[in-house]
C-alpha cells in the first residue's frame, strides 16, 4: 500500500478501512503519489517535520511543499513510518509521535484547514494509529500497549481539549491470593465517523464508538458505545438514542447527516 509500511502494520490498517470508519480504501492509496523524507533532511525541515533520535523513519507526503505545522518523531527501532497526506493542508498539525517499537506507523489523511493536536505513544511493535479524513482534535493524548492494536480515528470525528484515549491498564494487575492475572489484555480502539468526545473525557480499554456518537465531557468509557447516542459519565452509559451532532451550532448538514445513517432532513 504505502511505501515503508511493514507487513505487519499492512495488515493492521486493512482492518480499518471499512465504510463505518473512513472513506479511504486501499484504491485510494494507490491512486497517490508518494515523496519519501527522512525527517533530518533539509525538505522535512521545510515542511515542520522534525526527527529528534532514533532510528530514521520514512516520512511518505503527498506535497514535499507543502507545510504540515510541527510533527517531532522520536523512535527506538527502525522500521516506523509516518504517512501524511499533505495535499490541501494548512499548516495545522502539531503533534509530538514516540514509538518504541518496529514496524508501527502513524496515517494521517487530509485535515483541510481543520487543527489536530496530538501527543502520541506507541510502545509496542506493529502498532498504527490512522486519522482519517476531516478529524481534528484542540488537544489529544493517544497511548497503545500491545503488538499488533491499532487506534483509528474516523472521518470528521471531533476530539476535544484533554482526551486520553489508553488501550490497557499499562500496568499488570494480580490478584494477591492466587497470583493470577486480572488485568485486560491490549485492545485496538476504533471511532466510528463523525464521533464527538468531550472535553477531558477517558477512553480505557474502549473497543470501538459507533458513527455519529457523543461522549460527554470527563467521561470514563470502556467497551462499547453504540452508534447514533449520547453516553456520558463514570462509567459512560447510554443517556438518549437516536442523535448526532452537527459542527455547525446551528445545525447539521445534509452530508453529516447521511454520513451517520441518517435520513435527509425533514
Amino acid at each position: 500500500m504505502i511505501p515503508g509500511l511493514s507487513v505487519g502494520a499492512e495488515a493492521v490498517l486493512r482492518t480499518i478501512l471499512v465504510p463505518d470508519v473512513t472513506s479511504v480504501t486501499e484504491d485510494t492509496y494507490a491512486d497517490l503519489h508518494y515523496f519519501l523524507l527522512t525527517g533530518n533532511d533539509a525538505e522535512s525541515e521545510a515542511i515542520g517535520v522534525r526527527h529528534a533520535g532514533g532510528p530514521e523513519p520514512v516520512v511518505a507526503v503527498t506535497d514535499p511543499a507543502r507545510p504540515i505545522g510541527s510533527l517531532r518523531i522520536e523512535t527506538l527501532r527502525p522500521g516506523v513510518l509516518m504517512f501524511l497526506d499533505n495535499r490541501a493542508w494548512r499548516g495545522n498539525l502539531h503533534a509530538t509521535v514516540r514509538v518504541l517499537g518496529t514496524g508501527s506507523a502513524l496515517i494521517v489523511h487530509d485535515i483541510g484547514d481543520g487543527f489536530v493536536g496530538l501527543d502520541v505513544f506507541l510502545r509496542s511493535d506493529r502498532q498504527v494509529l490512522f486519522w482519517g479524513a476531516g478529524a481534528t482534535a484542540a488537544g489529544c493524548n493517544i497511548e497503545l500497549e500491545g503488538a499488533g492494536v491499532a487506534a483509528a480515528i474516523g472521518d470528521d470525528a471531533l476530539i476535544s481539549n484533554g482526551v486520553w484515549l489508553r488501550n490497557h491498564d499499562m500496568h499488570a494487575i494480580h490478584d494477591l491470593a492466587s497470583g493470577a492475572p486480572i488485568g485486560r489484555a491490549p485492545v485496538t480502539t476504533v471511532l466510528e465517523r463523525h464521533v464527538w468526545l468531550g472535553q477531558d473525557a477517558l477512553l480505557l480499554g474502549c473497543e470501538r464508538i459507533g458513527m455519529g456518537s457523543l461522549v460527554g465531557a470527563r467521561s470514563l468509557v470502556k467497551g462499547r458505545v453504540p452508534p447514533r447516542v449520547a453516553a456520558a459519565g463514570t462509567p459512560a452509559r447510554v443517556l438518549r438514542e437516536g442523535v448526532s451532532w452537527g459542527r455547525d451550532l446551528h445545525g447539521m448538514t445534509a452530508a453529516e447527516r447521511v454520513a451517520v445513517g441518517a435520513p435527509p432532513s425533514p
